[in-house]
């Protein structure tokens, strides 16, 4: 693995997010780039690469101030390389759509904790407009994880 490459995509990554973040914004509702590179990290590399790269972007954009509640961002991401990684070796093991299920079960996942931290309070009060506030940032992000997949295939970066 060449980590020189590896880095400056991760800090490419950030500065994305961190430039894309307000213009890409819609009523607080944003794509998560950091997000899909741990994935593909994840699956690509392994777990020890998606837990630390998850966990190194997740604390960059913490001390960035992109995230609202300081380590939120680093524990979720931290989850989604963990759980990313663990796919890379099942990728030949399992049935296509089974090894595909898994990763968007992951993406759903990282995106439910961060809207279950973040809009706590609607939980409490109005189930409906949580579901729906997590339905809208996990979609959002998965259009451009789509468009992403479309140049760079998921079972392409387990098969690596």
């Amino acid at each position: 693995m060449n980590w020189i490459k590896f880095i400056l995509a991760a800090l490419a990554v950030f500065i994305v997010q961190y430039l894309l973040v307000g213009v890409l914004s819609i009523r607080l509702i944003r794509p998560d780039f950091i997000a899909i590179f741990v994935l593909y990290a994840g699956l690509k590399h392994g777990r020890p690469v998606g837990i630390t790269s998850g966990f190194m972007l997740g604390l960059l954009v913490d001390l960035a101030g992109v995230g609202s509640y300081f380590g939120l961002t680093s524990l979720i991401c931290t989850i989604t390389g963990y759980l990313a990684g663990t796919l890379k070796h099942y990728h030949d093991k399992m049935l296509p759509y089974i090894f595909h299920l898994s990763w968007i079960l992951i993406f759903c996942l990282h995106f439910l904790i961060f809207t279950y931290v973040r809009y706590q309070t609607l939980f409490e009060s109005d189930l409906g407009i949580f579901w729906m506030k997590w339905l809208l940032t996990a979609s959002y992000s998965f259009v451009f994880l789509g468009i992403i997949n479309y140049f760079f295939p998921l079972r392409d970066s387990a098969r690596a």
